[in-house]
C-alpha cells in the first residue's frame, strides 16, 4: 500500500469523488480543495506533500496562478495540471512553472491513477541515480582526500558533503544516510588535522600566504573594501552562526533575483561571536585587538560586553582604510519585533554607503534547542534544523528587506556569519579551576586538564593570537564533534548537551562559512 499524500484541487471537486475514491482505495491519501487559496493553505501546514493535482480554470485564484505561487514557496513539490483548454500557449507557459505533467478534460480514474505512478516512479529513479552517484563519489574520495594540499580542496570537499546532505534527506533508505554521516566523520577527523597543521602558518604575518585562506579579520580587505572602492553601496549582513548547508536552503529563494557569487572564507578559533565577530569589524585578530585597543577589549571581557563595539570598532577599521568619509549604520537585530521595525523604516537607510546588520536569529534558535524539549523534538536532526531556517527565513523580515534591496540602485550585498555550528555527542571530562569560561566548545582558564586526543591545547595564546587574561592562560578547543562536560553533575550535562548543536570548536561545519556576494540579476 502507498502512503503518498496528494492534494486534488478542484472548484467542482464534489463532481470528482469517484476519482478521489479510486485513488484511496489504492493507498492514496488524497486531500481535497476546491479552489487554489486551499491549496495553498495546505502547503503551510507542513506536512508532507508528494503530489498536487490543480484545475487550470477555478474561481478566485485560477490554477496557472496558484501553480506560480507555489514553486516559488515549494519548488520540490510535483504538480499536475488538468484542463479543458488545449491551447499551445497555455501548456508552454505551464511547462514554464515546471509542472511534472498535464491532463486534458475530460479524465477517467485510470489516466489519473497512471499520472500519478508515474511521477512517483520517477521520484524513485531520481532518488536511485542520487544514491548510485553518491556511492561512486565517496567510493573515490579518499584518493581525493590524500592528495589535498590547500584550504580550497576543503571548501571543495565540504561544499560537495552539503550537497549530498541536502539531495539524500529524503531517501526513505536509512543506511546511506548512515553513510553519509560515517563519511562526514572520517573527512572531519582529516580536516581537523589540516587545521592543526597550518592555521598557525596563516595567521602568522611573517610567513608566505600563498594557499591561505580568507580570515575572519580579512573580510575587509579581501572583500567589503573592492566594492567600497568601486563606490557602490553595501549592504553587509552578518546572520550568526549560519552554515553552509543551511545558505544553501535559503539560497533557493535568492536566485531568480540576484546574481549570486558564492565563495569561503575560514573562521578564525576559537569559533566563537567574541573573537570571531570581533575579529570581522576590527580587522585584527584577537590578541591585537587586545593590544591595539585596550579600554574596549577591557569593557569587553571583563564588564561582559563582549560584543558591544562592533559599531566602534567597524568605524576604526574604515578609518584605517581611509574611508573617513562614508556614512555607515550598524544594527543588531534579535526579534521579530525589532525586524518589523526595521523594515518600517528601511527606506531611511537608501542614502547611508554602508549598511552592517547582525541576524541573531539562527544563533538564538540553536541555543534555545538546548534548553528545549519541545524544540529538540521539532528539530530532531540536521535536516530539520536547515528546513526550519529555510521555513523562518522564506516569512521573515530580513527576506522581505533583501528583495527590497535589490531595487536599491548602486547596491551590492554581501551574506556571511561570523562562524557556523556542529551536532556534538562525545563528552570529555575537564578539569580547572574557578577561573575557567563557560564554553561548550572551547575553554581558556589555568591548569586546564582534559584528554588532549580530542582537543587542541594552546599553552602559549599569544602562538595563536590568541589573549591571555594572566600569565597562566591557556585555551583548549574542541575537536569534531567533541564537547567538555565537568565532574560535577557530570551525567546530567552530558545528557544535556548530547546531540546539541553548538560552536566555538575545530570542524567543518563551524570553520568553513559562506561568503556570499549578491548583484542585482540584470535580466529581471
Amino acid at each position: 500500500m502507498s502512503n503518498k499524500h496528494i492534494i486534488w484541487a478542484d472548484d467542482e471537486i464534489d463532481q470528482l469523488k469517484p476519482h478521489i475514491l479510486f485513488l484511496e482505495n489504492r493507498g492514496y491519501k488524497v486531500t481535497s480543495v476546491n479552489s487554489g487559496e486551499d491549496a495553498i493553505e495546505e502547503c503551510k501546514k507542513k506536512q508532507i506533500i508528494d503530489l498536487i493535482l490543480i484545475d487550470e480554470m477555478m474561481t478566485g485564484l485560477d490554477g496557472l496562478s496558484t501553480i506560480s505561487i507555489i514553486k516559488k514557496r515549494w519548488p520540490g513539490i510535483p504538480i499536475i495540471m488538468i484542463t479543458k483548454n488545449e491551447e499551445e500557449w497555455l501548456m508552454e507557459e505551464a511547462i514554464g512553472f515546471h509542472i511534472s505533467n498535464y491532463l486534458t478534460k475530460p479524465v477517467n480514474p485510470s489516466q489519473i491513477l497512471m499520472a500519478c505512478k508515474n511521477i512517483f516512479d520517477d521520484k524513485k529513479i531520481k532518488a536511485d541515480k542520487n544514491i548510485q552517484s553518491f556511492i561512486k563519489y565517496f567510493n573515490g574520495l579518499s584518493s581525493e582526500l590524500e592528495n589535498i594540499k590547500n584550504i580550497s580542496g576543503w571548501y571543495e570537499i565540504y561544499n560537495n558533503i552539503c550537497n549530498w546532505s541536502i539531495n539524500l534527506a529524503d531517501i526513505e533508505d536509512k543506511n546511506i544516510i548512515g553513510m553519509l554521516d560515517e563519511q562526514k566523520q572520517i573527512i572531519n577527523n582529516k580536516f581537523c588535522d589540516f587545521i592543526l597543521n597550518n592555521y598557525k602558518n596563516w595567521i602568522d604575518d611573517s610567513t608566505s600566504k600563498d594557499g591561505s585562506p580568507i580570515l575572519s579579520h580579512q573580510i575587509f580587505n579581501k572583500t567589503l573594501k573592492p566594492i567600497l572602492s568601486d563606490k557602490k553601496q553595501l549592504i553587509f549582513i552578518i546572520i550568526d552562526c549560519l552554515r553552509l548547508d543551511q545558505w544553501k536552503m535559503i539560497a533557493k529563494l535568492l536566485r531568480s533575483d540576484f546574481v549570486i557569487n558564492e565563495n569561503f572564507y575560514t573562521t578564525i578559533i576559537p569559533t566563537a561571536t567574541p573573537f570571531a565577530r570581533n575579529a570581522i569589524f576590527s580587522g585584527m585578530l584577537p590578541n591585537t585587538l587586545k593590544e591595539s585597543y585596550p579600554d574596549i577589549w577591557k569593557e569587553m571581557f571583563y564588564n561582559n560586553q563582549l560584543n558591544g563595539y562592533e559599531n566602534e570598532l567597524f568605524e576604526k577599521q574604515l578609518l584605517a582604510n581611509n574611508f573617513n568619509n562614508l556614512k555607515h549604520k550598524y544594527l543588531k537585530i534579535s526579534d521579530l519585533k525589532n525586524g518589523k521595525k526595521f523594515i518600517n523604516k528601511i527606506n531611511d537607510y537608501k542614502n547611508v554607503d554602508i549598511l552592517n546588520i547582525v541576524v541573531n536569529f539562527v544563533d538564538i534558535l540553536g541555543h534555545s534547542r538546548s534548553e528545549s524539549k519541545v524544540l529538540s523534538e521539532l528539530i530532531p536532526n540536521e535536516a530539520a534544523y536547515r528546513k526550519s531556517i529555510f521555513n523562518w527565513f522564506e516569512n521573515s523580515w530580513l527576506y522581505q528587506a533583501i528583495s527590497t534591496f535589490k531595487n536599491w540602485d548602486n547596491t551590492d550585498i554581501v551574506i556571511t556569519s561570523d562562524h557556523g555550528n556542529t551536532m556534538i555527542n562525545k563528552p570529555q571530562l575537564v578539569k580547572g579551576d574557578q577561573t575557567t569560561s563557560i564554553g561548550i566548545r572551547y575553554k581558556y582558564g589555568r591548569n586546564l586538564r582534559v584528554d588532549n586526543k580530542h582537543v587542541l591545547k594552546i599553552k602559549n595564546p599569544l602562538d595563536y593570537n590568541l589573549p591571555m587574561f594572566d600569565v597562566n592562560t591557556e585555551y583548549i578547543i574542541a575537536k569534531d564533534n567533541s564537547y567538555f562536560v565537568y565532574n560535577n553533575d557530570y551525567h546530567k550535562y552530558v545528557n544535556m548537551y548530547k546531540n546539541t548543536f553548538q560552536h566555538g570548536g575545530i570542524s567543518m561545519d563551524e570553520m568553513i562559512v559562506p561568503l556570499i556576494h549578491l548583484e542585482k540579476n540584470k535580466l529581471k
